[in-house]
């Protein structure tokens, strides 16, 4: 049994696939459940050296559903349960993220070496910090930790919480942020052991500084606006969003920098140069 893994659905997210998996082993992840939602890019290939080493485990979603289970735009909660039913015995935790959601403790420590002193609970709910455009209209070349270093400080918009849970607990899904569990206590805390109300999936109060979810929820503007264009994947719905709205989320999201996660950035940038090394042959 692993003691940290991370599940997320993704499409169309090969040029951030590696940045995102190389950074989540260094804050402790050992496995990633990854469920591919009909993409058209090359994430088969970035992904193939890690699923041969037995890093990831890769699904092609909804084609590991029997043949009468009919499943629209709205994957999320679905891949979630699937994660959850066939590999709950399998880790001690698992963090449930999107490939935009960086999890870390602002500490400098690990996840794994945080993580402990919430074993009591079934789930630690870790508030959003949502991050901006940072001035950038279209794709930097850069990675997303050094390219993204605005965020909003408005208390509504960090509210938000993402979940690590005990998988062995969760009883069910409702919406991607909610989860029920059994046994008791039953309820997700803060990173200060404070119960979060998770059908609200909002804590009271916004606390991030032993653990954080970045949540580079726009990048550039020419992805924000691919990304407003497409089905939520955890309710299918577009989000009809108008011009002066999405104008006002840029302008919200960049109020403040801050560069926290960038303390990883050399080593992460050694794990990905490891990563494009020839190897050499016996």
């Amino acid at each position: 049994m692993t003691y940290l893994s991370v599940c997320a659905v993704y499409r169309d997210e090969a040029p951030n696939l590696r940045e995102w998996i190389e950074f989540h082993r260094l804050m402790g992840a050992e496995r990633f459940y990854l469920y591919d939602n009909r993409s058209t890019d090359d994430h088969r290939e970035v992904l193939a050296p890690y699923v041969d080493e037995g890093l990831v485990v890769a699904y092609e979603w909804p084609a590991v559903l029997p043949p009468n289970v009919v499943v629209g735009e709205a994957t999320q909660t679905a891949t979630y349960e699937h994660c959850i039913l066939n590999h709950r015995e399998d880790s001690r935790w698992i963090a449930f993220l999107d490939l935009d959601e960086f999890m870390f403790s602002p500490t400098g420590a690990k996840l794994t070496e945080m993580l402990p002193e919430y074993e009591r609970w079934p789930g630690v709910g870790v508030n959003w910090a949502q991050f901006g455009t940072s001035g950038h209209r279209v794709r930097p070349d850069g990675l997303v930790l050094e390219s993204y270093v605005r965020r909003t400080d408005a208390f509504g918009y960090n509210r938000a919480i993402k979940c690590v849970v005990d998988p062995r607990r969760v009883r069910n899904f409702c919406l991607a942020h909610f989860f029920i569990f059994t046994g008791e206590p039953s309820v997700v805390v803060d990173e200060n052991h404070r119960p979060i109300d998770t059908k609200r999936s909002r804590t009271e109060e916004v606390s991030f500084a032993k653990l954080r979810v970045n949540h580079y929820w726009t990048k550039s503007e020419e992805e924000f606006q691919r990304k407003l264009a497409r089905p939520r994947v955890d309710n299918g719905r577009l989000r009809n969003v108008t011009e002066r709205q999405a104008r006002r989320m840029i302008e919200m999201t960049n109020a403040v920098e801050v560069r926290t996660i960038q303390m990883h950035l050399p080593a992460l940038k050694e794990a990905l140069a490891g990563r494009n090394r020839p190897v050499r042959q016996p």
